[in-house]
């Protein structure tokens, strides 16, 4: 290990840098306060490539600093990119920067055996399917990536995002920007949406309409593609209007209305609410609320 002036590294050669939505704010802190603690890793060029510690030669550029200590280390491109991957394999890595990992073995000519062989190191599915993804997550424009990043957490979901067409990615973009999703949701819309494509050939702007949530777009969705749906849930909430539930009743109903049940949910606390919730339920049974939401989901009223 050796201090190497920063003005002779090439600051500018990311081709080891796999750094994707990463905070350096603690790490400038930490380092402008104890100065770095592990030596990055340099190739042995004229200037010095980095390998290894990109996060930490920003940091120090940040703070001015004239040098950084190094290993320096001498050996083929190849071998200084699994160099690379593997000195931060144990702090883990998120599904764009595995892409961008996988996409750029590809490129560098590894072997089949080689990059499949990482995949199993990544956490991930050793396959042509899983390697076909991460190179198609790879290329995608910038603000595409950003959406994967903060909104999809699952494989399953980013393979349904990209079966949708270029133009039909950044639609979707825009109609979700700025909105709070969970991994159910996603996968919802995006199933729905893919409905709507195989019907209509191509998703337009009307399809997909900026709306303020999420819950306002899936609710569009669903009527555009089970109108059938929308009618039923239309009648439930007429009945359910007429109801007089105490906050201690909770009726609940399949949002698909595929299963000829309904779950009555009960919130008591001694023996007068459990007194009240079966007079409750016995009340809403003779005036015949409760037989209308069963013939709902058995499919005597459509």
């Amino acid at each position: 290990m050796t201090d190497i002036r920063l003005s002779t590294i090439d600051l500018k050669d990311t081709r080891f840098k796999f750094s994707y939505g990463r905070d350096n704010e603690r790490l400038r802190s930490s380092i402008g306060i104890a100065g770095i603690v592990e030596p990055v890793i340099l190739l042995d060029r004229k200037p010095y490539i980095p390998v290894a510690g990109f996060r930490r030669l920003d940091c120090a550029r940040s703070l001015k600093m004239r040098s950084v200590p190094a290993l320096i280390v001498d050996v083929p491109e190849k071998e200084a990119f699994l160099r690379a991957v593997h000195t931060n394999i144990e702090r883990g890595y998120n599904i764009i920067e595995k892409a961008d990992i996988l996409s750029r073995m590809d490129g560098l000519g590894f072997q089949r055996p080689d990059i499949l062989e990482q995949m199993e190191y990544l956490g991930l599915h050793p396959g042509e399917k899983m390697l076909k993804i991460c190179i198609a997550v790879a290329g995608l424009e910038p603000v595409l990536k950003g959406f994967i990043f903060n909104n999809i957490a699952s494989l399953r979901n980013i393979e349904l995002f990209l079966l949708f067409d270029a133009g039909e990615r950044k639609r979707i973009v825009r109609s979700l920007a700025g909105v709070h999703l969970t991994e159910s949701m996603v996968r919802e819309i995006f199933e729905m949406l893919h409905i709507l494509r195989i019907r209509k050939g191509k998703l337009t702007g009307a399809d997909i309409p900026a709306l303020p949530d999420a819950g306002a777009l899936r609710a569009h969705l669903k009527k555009r593609t089970h109108p059938v749906l929308t009618s039923l849930a239309r009648k439930l909430k007429a009945i359910r209007d007429k109801m007089a539930v105490p906050p201690g009743v909770d009726i609940r109903v399949d949002p698909f209305f595929e299963k000829e049940y309904i779950d009555l949910v009960l919130r008591i606390k001694d023996d007068d609410g459990i007194r009240t919730a079966l007079a409750t339920i016995s009340g809403l049974a003779e005036a015949g609320h409760l037989r209308s939401i069963l013939d709902l989901t058995k499919g005597t009223i459509r």
